[in-house]
């Protein structure tokens, strides 16, 4: 399964980079510019009519094509956690809900993605963002109890729950902006494919409506106010307890997408901002690293002056951090202050404080238990500050701090305290092309009831290159 997350993250990746680094915004008209003139005047793609009954379907089928590929093709068909039937059916559902012992990147990266087809499902059927995610609890619930015969796993229904509602937000916005009905020929098939890969279940639904090749108006919102992506390429150097006592050096890439700017208008709407990175690692203990990210929910201004302006909002958060130092994840609903402040020649000073309970959360454990796996299961809490210094959308210096407690419900009788302290500087060379530098320092502090309390450190220097790639 490893080999197959890894190709789901790179299809993904790639369909990502595809739809950035095309420059959509200058050929881009939305529903509210074209002439009404130069285009069919059938714009199905503008308001779809919410259909309860496809969205459903398209759950169920999911399901289906999930279990399908577990039953006939994962392991030679031979595993008989998919046998399902009557019997696994009625003995889920007097078993009631229980914690699986799946592997760390199975629960959080994998079931979360397939939470995101659920939530997609309804999305490209008319339904919002919050609409939506009643179909990933649906969806979930139902391959919990009657799609293998494992008892239902309370830890898997909220992370792909949880987690496929971030991550199937995120990767509708993103397909969207692929995507062009404007467009015709070879660079309309190219977008289609491109916003498939991001987001499959979109991708059948415009099959099914014709809408692959219907050439129509863009809808209104298509892309944010503002968009930011960048591509960093670098060496990473970790170390144990002290930087000097390195253990390797390595290459990793970054994928860095600042969608939206709610102090210049995408504040209307839950994920008209957001922020979303992937890391991937060559050398550590997995090639996908690091996956988080940030949507805000909603907010509102406090203050807005030209030289101030502050806004209170909510965002649902999403961590995954899996590597040879650290397993840590989790989703959370976190408050926070928004800071914008403008300075002299056009530079400004940005901060983000953020506060809340961290719903569900996974954290490496350092003794074996019952449950079988590496890390434990709470919930808990989250703190975080983030100052940066920038101007024309490069941050120059960004500092930042983040705080995470769990106390532990499944597994071990532990409290975890987590921190990850980071300091980065970048610089533009030339045109788009900039390099930098950032240092991080991850600490741990595991205080358990029945073993020796565990406190780690783990630092790391990273020098690349970034590409802002529009």
């Amino acid at each position: 399964m490893s080999r197959f997350r890894t190709v789901i993250a790179a299809v993904v990746a790639l369909g990502l980079l595809a739809g950035v680094v095309v420059p959509v915004h200058a050929q881009d008209t939305d529903a509210t510019t074209a002439s009404p003139g130069s285009i069919a005047a059938a714009d199905t793609f503008l308001v779809k009519p919410k259909n309860f009954g496809r969205a459903a379907g398209q759950v169920v089928l999911v399901n289906l094509v999930v279990w399908s590929f577990n039953r006939f093709i994962r392991e030679g068909g031979t595993s008989p956690v998919f046998r399902v039937g009557f019997n696994s059916w009625a003995e889920n559902l007097e078993a009631g809900w229980n914690w699986d012992d799946n592997s760390f990147s199975t629960n959080q990266i994998a079931h979360p993605y397939h939470g995101n087809l659920y939530f997609n499902a309804a999305r490209s059927n008319g339904y919002n963002y919050w609409e939506s995610i009643p179909f990933a609890f649906a969806g979930s619930f139902m391959w919990e109890y009657f799609g293998e015969t494992h008892h239902p796993s309370l830890n898997d229904w909220i992370s792909t729950s949880m987690g496929g509602a971030f991550l199937g937000e995120v990767l509708h916005r993103f397909a969207t902006t692929v995507r062009d009905n404007e467009a015709t020929g070879g660079e309309r098939n190219w977008r289609e494919v491109g916003g498939m890969l991001i987001d499959p279940v979109g991708g059948l639904t415009r099959i099914m409506d014709g809408d692959w090749a219907r050439q129509g108006r863009n809808p209104a919102g298509r892309f944010p106010k503002n968009y930011r992506s960048a591509l960093d390429i670098g060496l990473r150097t970790r170390g144990e307890e002290r930087l000097w006592e390195a253990d390797t050096t390595d290459v990793y890439l970054g994928f860095d997408f600042d969608y939206g700017d709610p102090f210049f208008g995408d504040l209307d709407k839950p994920f008209d901002t957001f922020d979303f990175a992937i890391e991937m690692y060559f050398g550590d203990k997995t090639s996908v690293g690091s996956v988080n990210g940030s949507g805000l929910l909603g907010g509102m201004f406090l203050k807005e002056t030209d030289p101030a302006s502050h806004i209170i909002a909510g965002f649902h958060r999403y961590d995954y951090l899996n590597t040879n130092a650290l397993e840590f994840g989790g989703q959370s609903i976190t408050a926070g202050l928004l800071s914008r402040f403008e300075t002299a020649h056009g530079f400004e000073l940005r901060t983000d404080m953020q506060l809340g309970p961290i719903i569900l959360g996974g954290a490496s454990s350092d003794y074996a238990n019952v449950s079988g796996r590496s890390y434990d299961y709470g919930p808990g809490a989250e703190a975080r500050f983030t100052a940066s210094f920038g101007r024309d959308g490069w941050k120059l210096v960004e500092v930042s701090h983040q705080q995470f407690w769990i106390h532990s419900i499944s597994g071990n009788d532990v409290d975890h305290h987590y921190s990850r302290t980071k300091f980065s500087l970048s610089v533009p060379l030339k045109y788009n092309i900039g390099m930098g530098a950032e240092y991080i320092l991850d600490l741990g502090e595991r205080n358990y009831a029945d073993y020796d309390d565990v406190s780690t450190r783990d630092p790391q220097a990273r020098v690349f290159l970034r590409w802002i790639l529009n």
